[in-house]
């Protein structure tokens, strides 16, 4: 994402950008993300703008629906709908901080499996999740933890 720290005004400055360059599938990724800003300021009281973390989370909620929406297209053979999501993934994508190798993250998890054993999946995704805070994506920490405890070792 750059040095500019996310927030609700670094949202508005990339949706003019984005719409001066007729970049329409990533106007209508930051529109959607911007709605789910104002939705959840209105469901918290005394809140004039959300905090970083709160934006992320939001970006990540709304690049997951994405996902699963490529994935339903898929499913439905609809393929020639799926470049127009992937494109939205791309521009929300670009909001995150960047994420972690996966060498870097099954580092992580060989150190906390050493720490909590093999034999609970949730302490050890706790742990992991918690190091890699933001970093790496939910399902494939959950894939390498459960491929790390299912290893004879």
């Amino acid at each position: 994402m750059g040095e500019n720290k996310l927030s609700e005004g670094e949202i508005q400055r990339l949706l003019s950008q984005h719409m001066r360059e007729k970049n329409s599938e990533a106007v209508s990724a930051l529109k959607m993300v911007k709605t789910r800003i104002a939705t959840e300021k209105g469901r918290l009281t005394n809140v004039e703008e959300l905090d970083e973390e709160e934006i992320l989370r939001i970006v990540k909620r709304e690049l997951k629906e994405i996902r699963d929406t490529v994935e339903s297209l898929r499913k439905a053979g609809m393929e020639e709908r799926i470049p127009e999501e992937e494109m939205k993934m791309k521009a929300l994508e670009g909001l995150l901080p960047a994420s972690l190798p996966q060498e870097e993250i099954q580092q992580l998890i060989e150190e906390a499996v050493q720490e909590l054993g093999k034999d609970n999946f949730g302490k050890v995704m706790k742990a992991v999740m918690g190091k890699v805070a933001g970093r790496a994506d939910g399902k494939l920490v959950s894939d390498l933890v459960r491929k790390a405890l299912t290893q004879d070792g």
